[in-house]
Order: structure tokens, then C-alpha cells, then sequence
């Protein structure tokens, strides 16, 4: 039952992010104008807001142009709902600071998907909480990111152009949590992600010209969090 309390939770968390993706990069308000119909500007009624529920019962259209809308919302709000049911099974400080971090990361990945780049406001925010907590709650590794700007150094030396400034940020910030190793098994899936991808769009022959590292690492994160997930009394 708290499973699916804690699900629900998520999807409705998942309807404000998916917003926040949406709004941020534009400059735009997240409050005003109120949700509506990108294509003949309804403004979506309560029924039409319910987290899952309302996209699938509407058809992924708008009741009154009936033009398709983007199905990325249901697909934000389900994943979220799935993360809060695997990373809240039993209310942790530890597990509450994961599931923050994978959050503002799969904000962050949406908008490097969309627009190719890190919003650092964004990535600001939420990266000062993630290290203000995290020093309150881990022991952070502060000789990491010294390592990382160097060997970013080194990589643009050797390949211009490799890696962006801002994806920089990101691994830097990280590697205040992580151990070498795990970082390695980050970039690791994310590079053979990223090339499998790249690779599946070239045989579709829809090669992409760029290709954005964020969403890539937040499935590298994803898979490393998800392994150190302990089974309930796994420490009785």
C-alpha cells in the first residue's frame, strides 16, 4: 500500500517537473499562464490534469482541437511514480536525498534532450542542496572534482571539443558522492549508451548532429542507485 501511495506521490511530483522542463528553458512562468493546449490555447480543466489518468482517458489529445499533444508529461509523471515506489519503500534521509538527486537530473537531462544544453539555473539549485545535504549526510570526497578538472583539461588537449562545460559541472558535482569506481561505472554506461543510441540513429539513417551527454549519465546514475538499493531488513 505505501508502494502505491508513494507512487502516486510521484506522478503528481512528475506533473510540476514536467512543467518546470517545459517552462524553464523559455524563461517562462511557471505559474501563469495556467496548463493549456500548445496548438488552440484551452486551458486544461482539473479533470484534464490528473497525473497518468487523464492522458490515457483523453487519448493524448485535447478535448477541444483534438490535436495530438506531446506524450513526454505521462512518460515524466509514470517515471517519477516509479522512482518514489523503488527509492521510498520506508522513509530514509539517505533515500530521499537519491531520489532528489535523480530528479533534479532527469530535469536536467530533459532540457539537454531538448535544447542541447545544461540550465544552470537549474543545475545551481539544485546542486547547492545536493551538497549542503550531502556533506550534512555522507562523507564527500573533495579531492575528486580537483581530479576531474584536470583530467577535463588533459581530454580538451588531446580532444577539443570532447565534453561541454556543463556536463563538466555535473560529473564535477557528482564526484563529491561517488568513489572513483562508481564514477567510472557512470561514464562507463553512459558512453555505451550514448554510442548504442547514436549507432541505432545512424542505422535508422537519422544520424543526429549532436548528441546530448545528460541523458546518458542520468541512465549511468540511475543504474548505479538502483544497485545500492538495500533489501528491506538487509542490515537486521
Amino acid at each position: 500500500m505505501k508502494k502505491i501511495i508513494h507512487f502516486i506521490f510521484g506522478t503528481i511530483i512528475g506533473s510540476f517537473l514536467a512543467v518546470v522542463c517545459s517552462r524553464i528553458p523559455k524563461g517562462e512562468s511557471l505559474l501563469s499562464p495556467p496548463s493549456h493546449c500548445e496548438h488552440c490555447g484551452h486551458t486544461l480543466r482539473p479533470v484534464e490534469l490528473v497525473p497518468l489518468v487523464s492522458a490515457v482517458c483523453l487519448r493524448f489529445r485535447c478535448t477541444q482541437c483534438h490535436q495530438p499533444f506531446p506524450a513526454r508529461s505521462f512518460w515524466i509523471e509514470l517515471g517519477c511514480g516509479i522512482l518514489f515506489a523503488i527509492f521510498l519503500p520506508n522513509f530514509q534521509w539517505g533515500a530521499l536525498w537519491q531520489l532528489f538527486w535523480l530528479l533534479s537530473t532527469l530535469v536536467l537531462a530533459v532540457i539537454d534532450w531538448d535544447y542541447l544544453i545544461v540550465e544552470m539555473r537549474i543545475f545551481y539549485c539544485t546542486g547547492g542542496l545536493l551538497l549542503l545535504s550531502g556533506a550534512y549526510l555522507f562523507h564527500l570526497n573533495w579531492l575528486h572534482p580537483l581530479i576531474i578538472g584536470a583530467l577535463f583539461y588533459l581530454s580538451q588537449k588531446i580532444l577539443p571539443n570532447s565534453l561541454g562545460l556543463g556536463d563538466l559541472w555535473v560529473i564535477g558535482l557528482w564526484s563529491f558522492f561517488l568513489s572513483g569506481y562508481e564514477l567510472l561505472q557512470i561514464l562507463f554506461i553512459a558512453s555505451f549508451s550514448g554510442l548504442a543510441f547514436f549507432a541505432l540513429e545512424a542505422f535508422r539513417k537519422k544520424k543526429p548532429k549532436q548528441l546530448p551527454f545528460l541523458p546518458f549519465l542520468f541512465i549511468g546514475l540511475l543504474f548505479l542507485l538502483i544497485k545500492s538499493i538495500k533489501p528491506p531488513n538487509a542490515d537486521e
